[in-house]
């Protein structure tokens, strides 16, 4: 027997060690954390929305206080758990059910959650919400608010009218309570900005006299004042930064107010939350209302979700991040009591640690940091490979960028409308709402390849991860000219690609940006092409990325078919490396505009044309021969395009 106890423990020692390490592979796999972050947000919505569903919350839901309540708390509890449930879960139930197995999930939470809101506002119901008593319902009117602004297409739209009806009304009872001179002013023009989202109208006072207030609470490097005085805790996080997005996002739409100070400060209040996480997943414990756990994090989850993280900071990074977190307070064995509610504390149950107005439907403001849920799952925060977050660099010995304190920019980046998005090579049926096949005018142009790609011909252009492959063949039998100019012999078939949608600078438009990344071939007699043309005749052209049979690159301006203006440059990676080629028109007055080109982010040049108010087309293609020269290739040529963008804004 002692002969075997050496083998044995060596065989449970290696056994551990190959289970430690196969963990992190699972943490490195981005699907596995969105499944990860999706059962977690499930786990904790699941119970609030069920019941109330059923019109069951006030019977099922426990209702835990600390040693000294500030009243009665079972009179605002319920709408605590639906109001702040319903805001951070909104993002993802807008994302609306698919054939995937998370999309049908969510189609079951989208029912669960009409059905709860109908509970809610329903007078006769069992689960009608108390909005008037106290003043703890503004607060959480706002967050109810709140949710249905950030899911509209599923969480309004779909409401019947007489529900819709009893949600105008509740949001509206609110008025009598009057808001504390802090962040509680943000609650009653939350539920204004919603009112006029959804009903056209609203007490702008009461919206402009919060935002006022807190342009004046401002005290620098993205820190609100939670009234006139700083506080060191999280409501920057939990209230502030969030509800100035929200509702200057509907002031944008409805007032076309400019909010992109309000965007500025809470990047900068991002950047800090990045770097307060641990390298373990653990964050500073720091002022009041603790037990809101997680949701101390909602700031940089909007962020995230809005897409708008600074440069400092990148989604992978974040992701990893958060999902520390999260993993950090999931080790607590008591955040869950044994019928799946959460309790009171901060890491696990610790009801000393709550002040006394906070009670069980407190707590789900937690939900606030799964608002990154509502990205899709095939965009970046969710593909790209894990990045390790500032701190983890940090005291792993890596290089970090310096970290400076925020002032407004002076020279502001335009506030850009994207009218082509990344995320339209993700499949053929977002390809095909924002992409035509074929030139505008058809199959030929100025070369020897004809294009033959379409919803038929999947051999010429192909989509995979994100990517645009166009490829040219050689053909095999006799299909005649060109139809056009110089109609050369047709001895390729490839594929070309033009946007639905016409780039006009205009005055009410007067900045475009066009923008791709390539890989473009340089062989003798290949002829890749990102370029605008002239919808009405030729020219005006604009060539962005033009190589013809070598490895320069021609940013070509016709003006007239004689007057052009080319600036070229030599990149000789074009087909084997990624290369970000851009153009920027921007209006000069009711004729002239100038066109800035860039490769990889640095300016290449700049030209002025007679464009403005020219409609063009924009063409991704792949010609064979012509200016590229003779022979062409006899195997096939491959031309690569993603993240191809179209970019519009209303003031330079």
């Amino acid at each position: 027997m002692k002969k075997n106890v050496l083998p044995l423990l060596i065989f449970c020692l290696l056994q551990g060690f190959f289970l430690k390490a196969q963990a992190p592979a699972e943490e490195r796999d981005p699907e596995k954390i969105r499944e990860y972050f999706t059962e977690h947000l499930v786990r904790i919505a699941g119970p609030v929305l069920e019941s109330l569903s059923k019109n069951r919350l006030k019977e099922t839901m426990p209702v835990e206080v600390t040693p000294h309540p500030w009243g009665d708390r079972k009179k605002v509890t319920y709408l605590e758990a639906f109001g702040r449930t319903l805001s951070g879960v909104a993002p993802w139930l807008e994302l609306g059910p698919d054939n995937t197995p998370e999309g049908k999930l969510r189609e079951k939470y989208i029912r669960m959650a009409l059905k709860a809101i109908r509970n809610a506002t329903d007078p006769e119901a069992a689960d009608f919400m108390n909005f008037t008593e106290g003043g703890q319902p503004l607060v959480d009117a706002a967050f109810f608010a709140q949710g249905l602004l950030r899911a509209p297409g599923q969480l309004w739209e779909r409401l019947d009218k007489q529900t819709q009806a009893n949600v105008l009304k509740a949001l509206k009872s609110t008025r009598s309570i009057s808001p504390a001179y802090s962040n509680w002013l943000l609650f009653t023009a939350m539920v204004e900005a919603a009112l006029l989202k959804f009903e056209g109208q609203a007490d702008m006072v009461r919206i402009e006299y919060a935002l006022n207030k807190h342009r004046e609470w401002y005290l620098g490097d993205g820190i609100y004042g939670d009234g006139p005085d700083f506080h060191w805790d999280y409501y920057n996080s939990y209230v502030i930064h969030p509800m100035l997005l929200d509702i200057g996002a509907v002031l944008k739409e409805k007032t076309n107010n400019d909010y992109r100070l309000l965007i500025e400060r809470a990047q900068r209040y991002a950047a800090i939350q990045e770097r307060l996480i641990s390298p373990d997943g653990t964050y500073p414990p720091i002022g009041r209302s603790l037990p809101y756990r997680y949701g101390a994090f909602q700031a940089l989850a909007q962020i995230a979700l809005l897409q708008k993280l600074p440069d400092a900071i990148t989604p992978a990074g974040v992701r990893s991040a958060l999902y520390a977190v999260l993993k950090r307070h999931h080790r607590a064995p008591d955040m869950f009591d044994e019928k799946g509610w959460l309790t009171l504390g901060f890491y696990g149950r610790d009801p000393e640690v709550a002040e006394g107005y906070l009670s069980t439907g407190s707590l789900y403001l937690c939900t606030e940091a799964y608002l990154v849920l509502g990205l899709p799952p095939d965009t970046p925060f969710w593909t790209d490979p894990p990045e390790d977050w500032t701190q983890k660099r940090v005291w792993s010995g890596k290089k970090v960028a310096r970290d400076h304190a925020f002032y407004p920019k002076t020279h502001r980046e335009p506030e850009w409308e994207t009218i082509v998005d990344s995320t339209s090579f993700a499949g053929y049926e977002a390809f095909e709402k924002a992409w035509n096949y074929q030139y505008p005018w058809g199959s030929d142009h100025n070369g020897s390849a004809r294009m033959y790609a379409g919803p038929e011909n999947r051999r010429q252009l192909t989509l995979d991860k994100h990517v645009l492959q166009i490829r040219a063949t050689l053909v095999t039998e006799d299909e005649g000219k060109s139809s056009s100019p110089p109609h050369q012999r047709i001895k390729y078939h490839s594929a070309a690609i033009h946007s639905k949608h016409h780039i006009t600078v205009s005055r009410e438009y007067p900045l475009y940006k066009v923008s791709g990344e390539f890989r473009a071939p340089v062989a003798r007699g290949t002829w890749p092409a990102f370029w605008l043309t002239a919808v009405n005749g030729w020219p005006p052209e604009s060539d962005i990325l033009e190589f013809k049979g070598d490895t320069y690159n021609w940013q070509n301006t016709f003006i007239t078919p004689g007057e052009v203006s080319t600036i070229k440059k030599n990149i000789p990676d074009a087909m084997e490396t990624w290369h970000t080629y851009t153009a920027v028109l921007k209006r000069v007055d009711d004729t002239m505009l100038t066109i800035e080109y860039f490769i990889d982010g640095k300016k290449t040049g700049a030209h002025r044309a007679n464009f403005t108010g020219k409609p063009l087309w924009l063409i991704i293609n792949l010609q064979m021969e012509g200016s590229s020269g003779m022979p062409g290739p006899e195997t096939d040529t491959f031309y690569y395009a993603r993240k191809v963008t179209v970019q519009r804004a209303k003031k330079p």
